[in-house]
């Protein structure tokens, strides 16, 4: 029974760790000051691109890590995701060439890319109910927990030099250890083989329902898109807003911005507890207190006010955005959990890179910037409620997509 039990943590901390692998590209972006140094032939912006070509491998691997799941399965994926991130991450700790730490912050994108959709799709692989939405929860706190002490690390690490700060991506070693041990192959343990199984005798209508899933799943994912993208705009206007508008130093920004991030993570802690009231309202609720409190932001002057409204937004954020991927969990199994996975990913990501674009089309101050961008959550909100309240209304979803 003891055994049973440490499996069992040991399982769930094996898959809260890989979501830690799924942000930790950024953590050591405070190297480039002085990686700028060591490459004075190369310009500020091909520095900065050690950071930013991640995120475009992972981009693109995590559309092609559903192909190479149907070939390997669930495990094997995650586990070469895994070693080609923690091999990958650690040249720039011995490398003195530019080019060569350009291929390998690539590959380490390839490396997460991979294992980025399964971070998700693995737990609904051996959760359901309540629990599975404690889980999603806990996986954005943990992955924010774990970037924040990894990046403190190397700041830490970074007083060494440049080289001793991706050190810290040694972290992924134990990662992958306990992926090997203590997560099974859920083709063979998860709780929805038996549905995989029933899709080979029922293959028509079980396809028929996978599509009326996958239109779900677009849905969602083109609310991440159109979340992340105003959500964003905020994080990448609220410094210029605080000098234009006199509120403050961009190092006040700063501390909105920490204390945003960490009210999320409470929001992702108490999201289970909340979803069990709330159920699916619990989203248009979310993303409605937070356009709200992007308009409040936009319109106040006050450091103090700021740093309220940035919590709240932080909390509602939290709270709401789990269950996306909650949602995403029930409507897929083990064949197309990988590929709805990999669908809402990149429509976050895409919305997050787009943000600044986004913020020059919203308004032509920092203040406009934000304030439409929390205007159009409000939207975003009223266009998920009405669809919510069109699904309660039409016939009950197949058993595929349980709500």
């Amino acid at each position: 029974m003891k055994d049973s039990k440490f499996k069992k943590v040991m399982l769930i901390v094996s898959l809260l760790a890989l979501n830690i692998v799924e942000q930790a590209a950024s953590v050591i972006s405070a190297t480039i000051p002085q990686m700028a140094k060591s490459f004075p032939g190369h310009s500020q912006v091909q520095i900065e691109m050690i950071t930013t070509i991640v995120s475009m491998f992972v981009t693109i691997f995590v559309l092609i890590s559903g192909m190479i799941v149907n070939k390997l399965g669930q495990k094997a994926t995650a586990v070469l995701g895994i070693a080609i991130a923690a091999v990958s991450s650690l040249i720039p700790a011995f490398s003195n060439s530019f080019n060569m730490i350009m291929v390998s912050r690539a590959i380490l994108g390839v490396g997460i890319g991979l294992a980025n959709p399964l971070a998700v799709s693995l737990i609904g692989e051996f959760f359901e109910g309540d629990f599975l939405a404690h889980l999603m929860g806990w996986r954005a706190a943990a992955s924010g927990i774990g970037t924040s002490l990894m990046t403190l690390l190397a700041g830490q690490l970074l007083k060494i030099s440049w080289h001793a700060a991706y050190l810290v991506y040694l972290l992924f070693v134990p990662t992958l250890i306990f992926f090997i041990f203590f997560v099974p192959d859920p083709e063979k343990a998860g709780i929805k083989k038996e549905a995989a199984a029933e899709n080979d005798q029922a293959a028509p209508a079980e396809e028929a329902a996978e599509k009326h899933a996958r239109g779900k799943v677009i849905f969602y994912a083109a609310v991440l898109f159109t979340y992340f993208s105003a959500v964003m705009v905020a994080m990448v206007k609220l410094a210029t807003m605080y000098v234009e508008n006199g509120v403050g130093t961009p190092s006040q920004a700063s501390t909105v911005f920490a204390c945003l991030n960490f009210a999320q993570l409470l929001g992702g802690l108490v999201f289970g507890l909340l979803y069990k009231f709330l159920k699916s309202k619990i989203l248009p609720l979310g993303i409605l207190l937070s356009g709200l409190t992007l308009v409040g932001m936009a319109m106040t002057t006050s450091n103090g006010a700021m740093i309220a409204l940035g919590i709240a937004s932080g909390f509602f954020g939290g709270v709401s955005i789990p269950y996306i991927f909650t949602r995403v969990s029930q409507l897929s199994v083990t064949k197309t959990a990988p590929m709805n996975n990999a669908l809402v990913l990149v429509g976050s990501n895409i919305g997050s890179f787009l943000a600044p674009y986004t913020a020059s089309l919203l308004g032509k101050t920092a203040a406009a910037s934000i304030r439409n961008a929390g205007f159009a959550l409000i939207v975003i909100a009223a266009i998920v409620l009405v669809s919510l309240l069109a699904a309660e209304k039409s016939k009950p979803d197949h058993a595929l997509a349980n709500k």
